[in-house]
């Protein structure tokens, strides 16, 4: 019998609940009026941004975040 020791297996109901809380703070720098937006579904993480020098800028601060 396999063991988890840690984690949710994958597939499992609970992996987009936990992945969406984690998640939750990073999703804060998106603005419409700027035209940023941090798009999350499931355990996908879509970035859009008008120019690459905002883009980079986002990029950063969600690097930031995970470290």
């Amino acid at each position: 019998m396999f063991i988890v020791n840690f984690g949710v297996r994958k597939g499992s109901v609970m992996s987009p609940l936990l992945f969406n809380v984690y998640i939750d703070d990073l999703t804060s720098p998106s603005d419409a009026n700027r035209k940023v937006f941090i798009i999350v579904y499931a355990d996908d993480i879509l970035l859009l941004s008008p120019s690459v020098t905002t883009l980079q800028n986002l990029f950063s601060r969600c690097e930031l975040e995970f470290k």
